[in-house]
């Protein structure tokens, strides 16, 4: 993900989100098995702007002090930036609980910049529940896990139900293929006078999207190893001629080609633009703060060319600090398990944090993509049911699509460098009725495969 939403989704995290299960041998560890009081510092502390999320955060600290009274815990805003981060660590100045996105977890592990789990989780873990292809993405040499996903999210088509209502379209049978897609968006701008369809084009963040489309579309950018460039390729060529099409074609795609992360879904919230193609978890953000009805917030799965590979995925790890001593990365590993993991496991914990969170105004049962196998996802909904405030009965194809759909990852070399550079050849295609896309993108592919030989 580009560093923008790396930002926003570790700011998420200071309210809490699904983690993965911690052994119940060091988890479970009572208080007293602490030689001392024990001071750690966790990251991704919500800012003063966001009383409600920082209220939940603080609550969660009370709680874990009461049930860990040898454990202090203080709250610390830092939250991830790849512009900051080198410094933080080598400045020693990073909490002993800190999120890093998925695309910078390997090279954490690499410059072993966090701390080696694999010896503090005991037989007792639920990894097994996890979908494997996210714990793998924590795991190093060897099998050594340097981390723990707390987070994941797959990318799918957002939209306005409001806009399709009043277009004429139904809200509840949203587009399945990018032929469809383009077909309502030419309806929405029709009957509406709102922008049909909408891309981030800066700040990586044009890149990003673009690299979904392309998996959509059937091929990637990169090469599974990260050794080669691959962006030159028929797929990403078909998504880019999608949007030349909207853009020059149909006039479906408005007129503003400087679009940020926060920008689209602005635009979304406000009945400015129809689809967009962005994370779930977008949801807490768009109606939490930027004041979308909660009916108006539609989500299906991201449709795929003939051929598709897949969509997007990606999400956010919580790491433990490699200078911590064996009792901080222990009482680091409790801490994750109190604040991210206990209501999968503890039906009073789960209601009692719904019900806390629903009173704070706070999203419960939000779009996420499950961690967990199935059954734990279903009975934790099932405990927290009477709380539930987002209305799920929308989002029905992209939960059951979460079950079905490949998860593709992020480019394992350079993705940041990637989507900029990428960025430019969407802003291209946009902003220049003659664009060759095909020679932008034989400039992107050296361009990718420059900066992958530069290691």
């Amino acid at each position: 993900m580009p560093p923008t939403i790396a930002r926003k989704l570790a700011a998420a995290l200071g309210a809490g989100a699904a983690a993965l299960a911690l052994t119940a041998g060091c988890a479970g560890e009572s208080s007293s098995s602490q030689p001392g009081p024990v001071s750690i510092t966790v990251g991704n502390q919500p800012p003063q702007e966001n009383p409600d999320q920082l209220k939940a955060f603080n609550r969660k600290i009370a709680d874990f002090t009461k049930a860990n009274p040898g454990i202090k815990v203080t709250g610390d805003e830092s939250a991830f930036d790849v512009n900051t981060f080198q410094a933080l660590v080598a400045g020693g100045k990073m909490p002993t609980v800190y999120y890093v996105p998925f695309t910078e977890i390997q090279g954490v592990i690499a410059r072993q910049q966090a701390a080696d789990l694999t010896g503090y989780l005991g037989a007792g873990s639920s990894v097994k529940k996890i979908n494997p292809s996210i714990v793998k993405v924590a795991t190093g040499p060897q099998s050594h896990v340097f981390g723990v996903p707390t987070v994941a999210y797959s990318m799918g088509l957002l939209y306005n139900r409001a806009l399709f209502t009043k277009a004429g379209l139904d809200p509840d049978a949203p587009p399945k293929t990018w032929e469809e897609v383009r077909a309502a968006a030419k309806t929405i701008h029709a009957k509406t006078g709102a922008q049909g369809f909408g891309a981030m084009t800066k700040d990586n963040t044009g890149g990003w999207a673009l690299t979904t489309m392309s998996y959509a579309y059937g091929g990637k950018i990169q090469s599974d190893d990260g050794r080669q460039a691959t962006v030159d390729n028929p797929a990403t060529r078909g998504a880019l001629e999608l949007y030349r099409a909207m853009r020059w074609d149909d006039d479906t795609f408005g007129s503003d080609f400087l679009v940020g992360y926060d920008d689209i879904k602005s635009a979304l919230a406000g009945g400015k633009v129809g689809m967009i193609v962005q994370g779930a978890d977008t949801y807490t953000q768009v109606v939490q703060s930027l004041g979308m009805k909660p009916d108006d917030f539609g989500l299906a799965p991201l449709p795929q060319a003939p051929g598709g590979l897949g969509t997007l995925g990606g999400g956010s790890v919580a790491i433990v600090n490699p200078r911590a001593t064996p009792e901080e990365i222990k009482a680091a590993l409790k801490w994750i398990d109190f604040a991210e993991f206990r209501k999968y496991n503890d039906q009073q914990a789960a209601v009692a944090g719904a019900k806390a969170s629903a009173a704070d105004k706070l999203p419960v049962g939000a779009p996420v993509l499950p961690l967990f196998d199935q059954a734990t996802t279903d009975r934790y909904l099932t405990w927290i049911k009477d709380d539930i405030n987002v209305p799920r009965e929308h989002f029905t194809a992209y939960f059951d699509s979460a079950r079905t759909l490949p998860l593709v990852p992020e480019p394992a070399a350079k993705a940041q460098e990637t989507y900029g550079i990428l960025d430019s050849v969407v802003q291209a295609v946009l902003t220049r009725k003659d664009a060759d896309i095909t020679a932008l993108l034989d400039d992107a592919q050296k361009k990718v495969q420059a900066a992958i030989d530069a290691g």
